[in-house]
């Protein structure tokens, strides 16, 4: 299967003309086309609610290192939004020219909802524990690289020495059934291309940066997401983290795979602390959104492996 010829040129002016973050800053605000602040304007009271929501969990002395009950919670979201998600992904629609499925405009609403939730728990662990952005050190691409490709700065080894997989599938693309006989279809281009590192009394963050993640249901449903992201984001880029402690413990916080493989659209946002070892290798994307485990879940697929 293939996307329209409209469809990619429609998605390179796109990305050629990435705003900047629009949700957080009013003056960028302003500056936006009328769609794309009607996008931006009915996202901002479900982004406020998800805020709302888990700083109150960090505030009552419960974990905030997920989400708990994170899809009876969006659930309720998508519910209460319903009338601006669809107005959102109407926008989207048209702008993008791809019509969705019913059952992709249903999906595609949970996935709004549920990314930005695991964004939010992410950023305000990341507050919580005292990390900066510009705190976070960028590590070794390849023994061949010693400065960081995008701003020149040096790059230094991590404290830990890690092996990261990835499925083949999420770089270069491709259509098939993944791990659990689900079917996917995916452009790639979303490789994994930066690896950072920080560290505190007897813990380690360890931050990854891929250039994207496709919705593996249809090119249809991956653009419109692409776009809200753009709007959103300003970015199509995805962030991930897990924590290594010194009791040879690893945690993956909002974003481990929680049992599922790589086509799985909804449902696989957990959390778990599982062992940790010199030999633990880290299956970075066990499903499309990069929910990731110590566990292969999909041994069918090609896997691309990183050692650092």
């Amino acid at each position: 299967m293939q996307l329209h010829k409209t469809g990619v040129v429609l998605l390179a002016l796109l990305l050629a003309a990435m705003a900047m973050v629009p949700m957080v800053n009013a003056a960028t605000h302003s500056q936006l086309s009328g769609a794309d602040r009607d996008i931006v304007s009915l996202f901002a009271p479900v982004n406020t609610e998800i805020h709302s929501a888990l700083t109150s969990i960090g505030k009552d002395g419960k974990t905030d290192k997920s989400v708990q009950n994170s899809t009876k919670f969006s659930e309720r979201l998508v519910e209460k939004y319903q009338n601006n998600l669809d107005l959102i992904i109407d926008s989207l629609e048209k702008q993008t020219g791809q019509k969705l499925a019913a059952d992709e405009r249903e999906d595609l609403k949970k996935i709004i909802v549920l990314e930005h939730m695991k964004k939010v728990s992410y950023e305000q662990l990341k507050e919580k524990m005292g990390v900066k952005e510009e705190d976070l050190i960028p590590v070794f691409i390849s023994p061949e690289t010693t400065r960081d490709p995008t701003n020149g700065a040096q790059l230094a080894y991590m404290p830990n020495s890690l092996t990261l997989v990835q499925v083949s599938a999420d770089v270069y693309g491709g259509v098939g059934f993944d791990g659990g006989w689900r079917p996917y279809i995916v452009n790639g281009g979303n490789q994994l291309y930066g690896v950072y590192w920080n560290s505190g009394p007897g813990w380690a963050l360890y931050q990854w940066r891929f250039y994207d993640e496709d919705v593996p249901s249809s090119y249809a449903a991956d653009l419109a997401y692409d776009l809200f992201r753009l709007r959103v984001y300003g970015t199509v880029e995805d962030i991930q983290g897990f924590f290594i402690y010194n009791n040879n413990s690893i945690e993956f916080g909002n974003d481990w795979d929680n049992g599922c493989s790589y086509g799985t659209v909804v449902g696989q946002h957990g959390s778990n602390t599982l062992p940790y070892g010199p030999s633990t290798v880290v299956y970075v994307s066990n499903v499309w959104n990069h929910a990731m485990g110590i566990t292969d879940r999909n041994p069918n697929m090609g896997k691309i492996t990183y050692n650092y």
